[in-house]
């Protein structure tokens, strides 16, 4: 993909999510339709972001930490379950990196 298609891309779905018609329920419904290597595809793109997120790279101000926040919480969350119930070898493994690729 051209990098202008993928500003395109993120462009529209800012637009999405920016009108009070956007419908999430929707997009979950339609999503789960895909063929399910696309549905592990875009589980690991939202892992990614919130990877991104929880960093302390990511720029949150008054509108976005509530997005910091609850992202570091999922991503502390994950690395505890990985601790308590994956062997050694997963430690350290990002979300987005444990979701095999089919």
């Amino acid at each position: 993909m051209e990098e202008q298609e993928k500003i395109e891309l993120v462009g529209q779905i800012t637009d999405y999510v920016n009108q009070f018609s956007c419908n999430p329920k929707e997009f979950v419904k339609q999503m789960s339709m895909e063929h399910r290597t696309l549905q592990q595809s875009f589980t690991r793109l939202v892992f990614q972001w919130l990877e991104h997120c929880a960093s302390p790279d990511y720029r949150y101000d008054g509108r976005n930490e509530s997005t910091h926040q609850i992202s570091k919480e999922v991503i502390d969350a994950f690395s505890k379950f990985k601790e308590d119930q994956l062997p050694a070898h997963w430690q350290g493994v990002k979300p987005s990196e444990f979701l095999p690729l089919i």
